[in-house]
């Protein structure tokens, strides 16, 4: 089907996973530090990461791009996030 695994790490990455191929097919390069959390949005279409570097930002999950982010107003770490 059309299951996606995603992942965000210590190289400031987000990547997409094919589960039937075990293949990374889309990774994200927008965060400059670490990527702490991830989650879908619930109708599947979007992707929000949090990250060290003090943003919050949103993949679209169609066109695979970074199409909103999120700034704290003055420098904070961002440990998690929810949607």
């Amino acid at each position: 089907g059309g299951a996606v695994i995603a992942t965000g790490g210590g190289d400031a990455k987000v990547k997409l996973w094919s589960p039937a191929s075990g293949f990374c097919f889309v990774t994200f390069s927008e965060h400059t530090a670490a990527v702490v959390d991830l989650a879908f949005v619930p109708h599947g279409r979007a992707l929000v990461s949090a990250s060290l570097d003090g943003t919050v930002r949103a993949f679209d999950m169609l066109r695979f791009r970074n199409f909103q982010t999120l700034v704290t107003p003055s420098p904070a770490q961002l440990g998690c996030v929810a949607v």
